[in-house]
């Protein structure tokens, strides 16, 4: 293994916790949410936008988030995404169930003592 990147498995089994996370901080077009995607999760989390929209897409379509177009003060149309009230309580269920995973493997490692 090695290499400073989380395996795909870890990413992609966390991606729609770190989406909701985002954007209940506040709603964001596409190229932002990638942007903070690798600012926010130090360079660990790099999409590239044809992962990106089909993951957007099916959290639209579970009514997880919303998206609508707008127009900045720049012109340029955009589609922004916010979360739902769906979203929020999806968020807040899999941070709980986010925070007794890692609190059990974390248990388990140092019981093997791997830490």
């Amino acid at each position: 293994m090695g290499g400073s990147r989380f395996s795909s498995e870890l990413v992609r089994s966390s991606t729609d916790l770190v989406i909701l996370a985002l954007l209940r901080d506040r709603p964001m077009y596409g190229y932002e949410i990638l942007v903070s995607l690798s600012d926010r999760g130090n360079g660990e989390f790099e999409f590239k936008q044809g992962t990106l929209y089909p993951l957007l897409y099916r959290l639209e379509r579970e009514d997880w988030i919303r998206a609508k177009w707008e127009t900045p003060a720049s012109g340029k149309k955009r589609k922004v995404y916010s979360v739902t009230p769906e979203g929020t309580k999806v968020h807040e269920a899999r941070v709980a169930q986010w925070h007794r995973f890692t609190q059990a493997v974390n248990s388990l490692l140092k019981d093997c003592n791997h830490e």
